[in-house]
């Protein structure tokens, strides 16, 4: 059976041979469109050579906000040949530099054989009864004593309330995003402390869900990881790609640097779209960076659903644990987007062994035989009206118990990304307090796609994957350094 999203979106592309400008051709005008929010359409624009995101605008002489993909750190030093009215910024890790382009200087610099992609800064949607029970998240904590002390979990959001009281003990970083073109000195990070940084409650909620305590309700509505560690990146009510990048490029540099030790890192947000995985994107790049440093990037679905074919641009990256929202009766909620099906006239791939293994070559080499994103979720958690913290006053706050003013239960892939992020982070604190050491990235997320259950008859490979998870399957697994292969992964039955 095909549904009318295959049915509009079919094209050829059979995966045959695949080099780094043949990618980006792959994606063209209809890539472009991956990278788009919901409901906001593109600007008019031209493509060169498919390295130019088809949003940009060749034929104006305006400056235009964009982010430059380049072979190595070093090649960012091409922005200096151009007259830039704001000069550019050229991330520390990510071989990506942030800058403001006329139309003549996006053809000029796409043009150069060190630029993979020039791509428009675009804006990016958040992902807008008990999870941790659900899941198995509290047997977790409460039978097997594991609660993420000796993990350290990335949020990635609008920002959190630092005076929430579940977020007094572990949140040790609070960032403030600066644009860097308009500070005089390149500050893209400043510390915001115990400050509010929350303008609607959507990251203070998804910060709960990965850690918070349950201070403010005697433990009753504490997060999957409530010990771990908390790091949390505020981009505001507006996330742009740029910002996105720029956390994920700080986070690593601290990696580096021995200031933490990151190994997961939650994105509650996206865009959907039917187009093919884009590997030269640059928060495709930073994802990939984040996975070689073993930090684990889990990212949200989409709230495109029902339909197929509707998956977030990120979660088609064979790198990225997708999570897909379920009800807490296991069903598959309708606003959760969908990958492709089997039938769908172009490349669907399931197999993320081989999709990570071709995007490894395709990165050390620039070609790479046969497909190199997947097109299904991962796995699947609780979406659907999930408690967790809230601050009083917050736009969000409209589900909330009337003796609850702290927390508040909203829904979207939003909600089950974060505890997605958390019981990873359990996964890893289990492995580490007996002696296994800290799992790969790659391991954490085999093992939480193999332990998954194949819970109901409606579920299928491009709606959930590998099923609904088991954190109490996950981390005894974990625990027992019997982390599961790739051939341990079995795709529901459909």
């Amino acid at each position: 059976m095909t549904d009318s999203n295959e049915a509009d979106d079919a094209r050829d592309s059979s995966g045959s041979g695949l080099s780094r400008r043949a990618a980006m051709k792959t994606v063209g005008a209809a890539g472009a469109g991956a990278l788009v929010p919901f409901g906001i359409g593109s600007a008019a624009g031209q493509s060169s050579g498919g390295t130019i995101d088809d949003a940009l605008d060749t034929s104006s002489d305006s400056s235009q906000e964009v982010l430059v993909v380049f072979e190595t750190i070093d090649d960012t030093s091409l922005l200096e040949d151009f007259d830039l009215a704001n000069g550019y910024h050229a991330f520390e890790v990510l071989p990506i530099a942030y800058t403001e382009l006329t139309g003549t200087q996006i053809e000029e610099v796409a043009g150069d054989a060190t630029v993979r992609y020039v791509e428009k800064n675009k804006e990016l949607d958040y992902h807008n009864d008990d999870a941790r029970e659900v899941t198995g998240a509290g047997t977790v904590q409460t039978d097997l004593g594991y609660s993420g002390e000796s993990v350290h979990s990335v949020v990635i959001d609008s920002g959190i309330d630092g005076t929430h009281p579940d977020h007094q003990e572990n949140l040790v970083g609070h960032w403030r995003y600066v644009n860097p073109l308009s500070s005089s000195d390149g500050t893209i990070w400043l510390p915001a402390s115990d400050a509010d940084t929350d303008d609607n409650g959507h990251g203070t909620h998804t910060s709960g869900t990965v850690a918070g305590d349950g201070s403010a309700s005697d433990g009753h509505w504490r997060g999957m990881a409530p010990a771990a560690d908390l790091t949390v990146y505020s981009a505001g009510l507006s996330l742009f790609v740029v910002k996105a990048v720029a956390a994920f490029d700080h986070m690593l540099a601290r990696k580096r640097a021995g200031e933490t030790d990151v190994q997961v890192v939650s994105n509650s947000y996206g865009s959907s779209g039917p187009e093919d995985f884009n590997p030269d994107g640059s928060l495709e790049v930073a994802t990939w960076e984040s996975f070689k440093q073993n930090v684990l990037p889990v990212f949200s679905a989409g709230n495109s659903g029902p339909g197929t074919n509707t998956l977030n641009a990120y979660t088609k990256a064979p790198h990225v644990l997708g999570v897909a929202a379920n009800k807490d009766d296991k069903t598959v909620t309708d606003f959760s987007s969908r990958g492709r099906k089997p039938s769908y006239d172009g490349e669907t791939n399931y197999d993320r062994k081989e999709a990570l293994g071709n995007l490894e070559t395709y990165y050390e080499s620039g070609d790479a035989s046969g497909p190199l994103g997947i097109y299904r979720n991962g796995v699947g958690a609780p979406g659907n009206a999930v408690m967790s913290t809230m601050g009083p006053t917050d736009p969000l706050q409209g589900l909330n118990p009337d003796d609850e003013p702290f927390y508040a239960a909203i829904s979207g892939t939003s909600m089950s990304c974060p505890g997605i992020a958390g019981i990873a982070t359990l996964v890893i604190d289990a492995a580490r307090q007996n002696g296994e050491g800290t799992p790969d990235s790659i391991d954490v997320l085999k093992t939480i796609e193999a332990t998954a259950d194949d819970a109901l008859d409606s579920y299928n490979p491009w709606n959930i994957g590998t099923g609904f998870v088991d954190a109490v399957d996950a981390v005894s697994r974990a625990e027992k350094g019997q982390f599961a292969s790739f051939g341990q992964i079995k795709l529901v039955d459909y």
